[in-house]
């Protein structure tokens, strides 16, 4: 794509916003994949839908190195496109690889059987027990009935899912996780919330682990993808050490101003192996958490970028705006060097509710910024 065609691309896009339009509208648009687990911060699949469908071709590779679930790069797949998704959180790195290197249902029942085997043969210890203590809005031992309780911490030894864990793996992980906590029959946990896991209430009822992630897979084995539908990638670490091939576009979401994705997501975290100095130290490595004291994060950010591009390529930033902070403006100064931004499109979201929540922070529009890379 050439830089008059990308103009035309963007003046259509800024006209229609496509993604607020006819289905497109509903929160249940999408592939079932993007529903695999469920996570506090994903991008609408609507939007990422219309950014590959419009600013991309078939063949193409298009990035975001700030992926979280991988929903951008699964669109990307799903278009013909070969996605590739990077995140320092080893939960969304996880889920991620689950969703865009898409396993066979045989290999993941294997995986799930090697793993039932080996948690047979594991021995909880007192350092295991006294992990459950740890939580948030509650201890996560008061999420469980006892017998429930033992199967995840058994799980949550034995999945090692630090070490690059296979894509059978991570579809067995994502499965576990989303059903980890809820207000559902197929959740393990007390009532609570599928997003966020808020105080648990109700029965202590005991769940049979492997028998509920089985009925699980079992469900989504029967997912069905396009014809021109292509494998990607996903990686597990920061931005600055990210090594793939390089992209015909960037796509990404940078964490919109007082964003903390460690805390609504925290049991899920605790899941891959989290734990209290993890939500204490660990989290001050990731963007969301840096930019809160310094935007100067955003020159390293950039020149990254800038590397894993071809040229003459392009980046696209979605991004929150409020009247209580302007990201653009902090984003401005510090792209100059690297890409030249083509435009700005707006999208008011001030009366939008999202999940039933009416209090949406401090975000009131959506804001896509349009950048061609620098020639030098």
């Amino acid at each position: 794509m050439n830089s008059e065609q990308f103009i035309k691309k963007i003046e259509s896009f800024k006209k229609e916003l496509p993604y607020t339009r006819g289905e497109y509208v509903k929160k249940t648009w999408g592939h079932d994949l993007h529903s695999l687990c469920s996570y506090q911060g994903k991008l609408k699949p609507a939007v990422a839908h219309w950014l590959v469908k419009m600013f991309s071709e078939e063949g193409d590779v298009v990035l975001d190195p700030l992926g979280g679930v991988g929903t951008i790069a699964l669109e990307a797949c799903l278009q013909g496109r070969k996605g590739i998704s990077n995140d320092i959180s080893i939960l969304a790195s996880t889920v991620a690889k689950a969703k865009i290197s898409f396993p066979k249902i045989d290999d993941v029942m294997k995986e799930l059987a090697r793993l039932e085997e080996k948690n047979r043969n594991s021995i909880l210890t007192e350092e295991d027990y006294l992990s459950a203590e740890f939580g948030l809005n509650a201890s996560v031992k008061d999420y469980f009935h006892e017998d429930t309780l033992r199967e995840i911490l058994l799980f949550r030894k034995n999945l090692c899912l630090e070490n690059n864990p296979s894509a059978e793996r991570c579809y067995v992980a994502a499965n576990l996780l989303h059903i980890l906590h809820g207000n559902r029959p197929y959740a393990l946990s007390r009532t609570s919330h599928a997003l966020t896991p808020f105080a648990p209430k109700g029965e202590y009822i005991y769940k049979n682990v492997v028998g509920k992630i089985t009925e699980r897979l079992y469900k989504c084995a029967k997912f069905e993808f396009p014809e021109n539908y292509v494998k990607g990638e996903s990686y597990w670490g920061s931005y600055e050490n990210l090594n793939c091939e390089k992209a015909n576009i960037i796509i990404t979401s940078p964490p919109f101003v007082g964003m903390r994705f460690d805390r609504p997501n925290w049991m899920r975290l605790w899941l891959c192996g989290w734990n209290k100095e993890d939500f204490l130290e660990t989290s001050k490595a990731s963007l969301d958490r840096m930019q809160m004291s310094n935007w100067d994060v955003y020159y390293t950010f950039f020149q990254k970028c800038y590397s894993l591009l071809k040229e003459d390529a392009f980046m696209i930033l979605h991004l929150g705006g409020s009247k209580k902070y302007d990201m653009v403006s902090e984003l401005a100064v510090r792209v100059k060097d690297y890409f030249k931004i083509v435009d700005i499109v707006y999208e008011d979201v001030s009366n939008t509710e999202k999940h039933g929540v009416k209090d949406k922070g401090t975000t009131d529009k959506h804001i896509f910024v349009f950048m061609k890379k620098i020639r030098r």
